[in-house]
């Protein structure tokens, strides 16, 4: 997300696991943008090779990431969905996709240059602000790049004498998971993606998937192997910020972090076992994670120690931005919106809870008093107005 509102952004990725739609809403209170339900038909599709389906209600239908690309907001959602506004939300109209996957994040390096990413691992770009798509990388490739990173990783190993078994096991696990993905065919999720600049991004993903592009996308390369992940942990969400960080937010707890633009990187946890949807730096050093269940934490040491923040709700936060004068929105599942006035230490209710009801993403528009959420999710995107809220600090 880029706008004056927004220095840096996370969305909210899902609860990772491969169930449908319906039961992940049921079970797992708003994490769901891993489901998707298909109905069977005599002769099956490929959803990844199918374009999206025309609508004339796109901006009403299950939606689950947005953001601003210039003086457009870009959201995409179920079906390989992409609609696209130029008055602020008001009205929207469909993009052409080139795939009917469920697309879960969508990012822009400026307003013209921008990616969504989904279901299969597909990686879809724009080079016009999100009018056209194309795809650029999908499962078939990234399952052969972590074949061959497991099979390398495992070689290195049986090498070096007296090796921790429970590495081995889980390189061996790596290995088979591997093979097996690739004999299933594409099906592994991407759930976030982030760009410096037009030419330099990321993309992560379920069961520990990361890959990186130096060319705007025309190669993507695998570097899972170079986090401490052995255990093939689901990374949930990325944020980066302007000195160079990446920062990753995982299951289990754990916050990844590189201070090289992605080339070495460091493994925190909070103390947490449960799910991180994403992860936001605010000034002063300080970051915030966050994630199921209200949970939040706080680091002011680059992510070495975490500390507990009462959120102010106990339902799972789902998005996260930071506004540009520093201060952290917090939106959860059922639409209440939360901030804090102490640098994330605690954080109180913005208003009542919005309308709309099993959010997904946060992007904002305007400034000062007209300063407006827009959020997606079940019943497509939503426009609210915040200055009446008492939002501004």
């Amino acid at each position: 997300m880029r706008n004056s509102e927004c220095t840096f952004a996370t969305r909210f990725a899902g609860r990772a696991a491969q169930t449908a739609l319906l039961v992940v809403l049921a079970l797992s209170g708003g994490a769901w943008a891993l489901g998707q339900t298909v109905t069977p038909t005599a002769t099956p599709l490929d959803l990844l090779d199918t374009p999206a389906p025309a609508t004339r209600n796109g901006a009403r239908k299950l939606l689950v990431d947005v953001t601003q690309a210039g003086k457009r907001l870009v959201a995409v959602g179920d079906m390989g969905l992409i609609v696209h506004s130029d008055d602020w939300g008001v009205s929207w109209a469909q993009s052409p996709s080139p795939t009917s996957v469920m697309l879960t994040a969508v990012a822009f390096a400026d307003e013209r240059n921008g990616w969504a990413v989904g279901h299969d691992g597909v990686i879809l770009a724009t080079l016009d602000g999100g009018a056209t798509w194309r795809r650029q990388f999908d499962g078939r490739q990234g399952d052969a790049q972590m074949l061959a990173a497991a099979r390398a990783s495992l070689e290195r190993l049986r090498a070096v004498p007296n090796v921790d078994e429970k590495r081995r096991e889980q390189a061996e696990d790596a290995v088979a998971s591997a093979e097996q993905s690739i004999a299933a065919g594409p099906s592994r999720p991407l759930l976030g993606v982030r760009f410096f600049d037009a030419a330099n991004g990321f993309a992560v993903g379920a069961f520990g998937q990361l890959f990186e592009t130096g060319d705007g996308g025309q190669h993507w390369d695998y570097i899972g192997d170079r986090l401490d992940n052995g255990e093939g942990l689901h990374l949930n969400g990325i944020t980066l910020t302007s000195d160079g960080d990446v920062l990753i937010a995982a299951e289990a707890g754990v916050v990844f972090r590189s201070r090289d633009r992605g080339h070495t990187w460091s493994r925190g946890h909070t103390g947490y076992n449960g799910y991180l949807y994403g992860v936001l730096a605010l000034p002063g050093s300080v970051l915030l994670a966050y994630g199921f269940k209200g949970h939040a934490f706080r680091s002011v040491d680059g992510g070495q120690r975490w500390t507990a923040v009462r959120s102010g709700t106990d339902k799972t936060l789902v998005a996260g931005v930071v506004r540009s004068n520093g201060i952290p929105l917090l939106v959860d599942e059922d639409g209440q919106l939360l901030t804090s006035s102490d640098q994330a230490q605690a954080f109180r209710p913005v208003g009542a809870r919005l309308s709309q009801r099993r959010l997904s993403g946060l992007a904002l528009i305007g400034a000062s008093a007209k300063l407006s959420a827009v959020t997606v999710g079940l019943g497509g995107v939503r426009i609210h107005p915040l200055a009446s809220q008492g939002s501004q600090q």
